[in-house]
């Protein structure tokens, strides 16, 4: 339930345009951030901090209740979110299949202008995250629902433009990383087992496909888990390994005209904002608690790809890779030589079990979108948390006019087919996801929705400005994605070198 706001609503004043609360002989003041007016705060004591310093006078939006079996009758008690869970789902939603393009497109630059540019990106994604944490809780004072998605956020903020915009970019994100996923993890399956590449992603998407079909939910988490322990225990044997096969010499290349060409694929990497309003929600609208599980949520992963880069680029010469897009891992996957041939296997099984859990959670994404999509005519508002939040039993209703079957075939038939047109789509497809769908969806969308909220209307908010910078840091970010956007563009005009 929501909490009030304030027992005692003749203890507000206003300040010098800002909103105070008095306790006792000291003063609190809220003033005004980023342009926009602390008068329109719904409840002030949310952002006025106690005479310490230390937290808020009122520090969540509303309370989680718990049922729990007491010895006469169940009791509710209160069931707040931690900071360390929240961020442990955020750096697992982190973590994905985008970290094995990494060294393919960092290789060119070398060491330390790729990982300045991950620093970059790490920040930039970061900011992209809080302005949805900020649309989230300000979106609560008008719809009163927790459930929401960043599809939803976008249809009531930015109205049928946004929505039309937000859901053609969900899309594309998803096909264009279902397709790198087949394409790589059939590839990966073909030189494990000495089959054909085309038979290698065949088998892969059947044999995923199969399972996510006829499986329920809670059997699906439970496999999911056993693969992202061996995601997890097979980093850390490759990096073991890999360390001590690394070349100080080759960390020391250096070369920046490459970098812009790295970002779209860094910006996938680093992909968590989705499960915002989850964690939001978890938390129970803290937007103190929001930022700092943000902050150590995405800081894990970010230090695990600066090691993975570091092991990887050390180990592989950027002098070999003089024609086209080099993958680094096929090398060292099919040269035991470099690193050893354990060090090639922990490679191999990183990558498909890596390649493997990104796939199931994408899958899943897609199913619920159309489950949405064609039950409700809209594909503004599939599901907001659809992995989190579905009972773990159960499975996507049956439409009586698009089987589920048939669902799965129109996720999974399109990107198998187009995995098989270029041997190097997975880093190309991993390309267009970052420059097309994230720089879109993650990028422009979540500056644009707190732009409208911020100085496009005067409805009551939840909090003020998250991302310090006002008007000039959501131009910023506007700015970075649309520049992104423009060169791909032009590059495949043929109007760069």
């Amino acid at each position: 339930r929501a909490e009030e706001a304030s027992s005692n609503p003749a203890s507000l004043h206003e300040v010098d345009g800002g909103i105070g609360s008095m306790e006792g002989d000291s003063e609190s003041v809220v003033e005004s951030r980023g342009g926009v007016d602390a008068a329109r705060l719904a409840m002030p004591e949310y952002e006025v901090r106690n005479e310490d310093g230390d937290g808020r006078q009122l520090d969540r939006l509303w309370s989680n209740l718990a049922a729990v079996e007491g010895e006469k009758s169940p009791k509710l008690l209160h069931s707040p979110g931690s900071v360390l869970g929240a961020s442990s789902l955020v750096a697992g939603t982190t973590v994905g299949a985008g970290v094995l393009a990494l060294p393919a497109v960092t290789l060119p630059s070398g060491f330390i202008p790729s990982t300045e540019a991950l620093a970059f990106c790490w920040l930039y994604m970061g900011a992209s995250g809080l302005l949805v944490a900020e649309t989230y809780l300000n979106a609560l004072m008008t719809t009163a629902s927790p459930s929401q998605s960043i599809l939803t956020l976008a249809r009531s903020t930015l109205g049928e433009t946004g929505a039309k915009l937000s859901g053609g970019t969900y899309a594309l994100i998803h096909y264009a990383l279902l397709v790198a996923y087949i394409a790589q993890g059939g590839t990966i399956l073909a030189e494990v087992t000495g089959i054909s590449g085309v038979l290698g992603s065949v088998v892969f998407t059947a044999a995923l496909g199969i399972f996510l079909y006829t499986s329920s939910q809670q059997r699906i988490e439970q496999v999911n888990n056993v693969f992202v322990l061996g995601v997890l225990s097979s980093f850390a044997l490759l990096v073991a390994l890999g360390s001590r096969s690394v070349n100080p010499e080759l960390l020391t290349h250096q070369e920046f005209a490459p970098l812009i060409a790295a970002v779209p694929t860094m910006f996938v990497s680093l992909v968590f904002q989705n499960i915002i309003p989850s964690i939001c929600a978890q938390l129970e609208g803290d937007v103190d608690k929001v930022r700092k599980a943000i902050i150590f949520g995405t800081g894990i992963p970010f230090l695990m790809f600066v090691v993975w880069n570091a092991v990887i680029l050390g180990v592989v010469d950027p002098a070999s890779t003089t024609e086209g897009l080099i993958d680094p891992l096929q090398i060292l996957r099919n040269d035991p030589r470099t690193g050893g041939a354990l060090f090639s296997r922990a490679i191999s099984a990183f990558s498909e079990l890596a390649i493997i859990t990104s796939f199931i959670g994408f899958v899943i994404g897609l199913r619920d979108f159309y489950s949405d999509l064609f039950s409700n005519g809209s594909s503004s508002t599939p599901s907001a948390q659809s992995q989190e939040t579905e009972e773990e039993d159960s499975k996507p209703a049956e439409n009586p006019e698009v089987p589920v079957a048939a669902i799965y075939s129109l996720i999974l038939l399109p990107p198998l087919l187009a995995s098989q047109l270029n041997p190097q789509i997975f880093f190309s497809a991993i390309d267009t996801a970052g420059t097309f769908g994230v720089s879109v969806l993650f990028g422009i969308l979540p500056a644009w929705m707190a732009w409208i909220q911020r100085y496009g209307r005067e409805e009551k908010i939840a909090t003020l400005p998250v991302l310090p910078g006002g008007q000039v840091s959501l131009t910023a970010m506007i700015g970075v994605a649309s520049f992104l956007i423009a060169v791909e563009l032009a590059e495949r005009a043929g109007l760069m070198g």
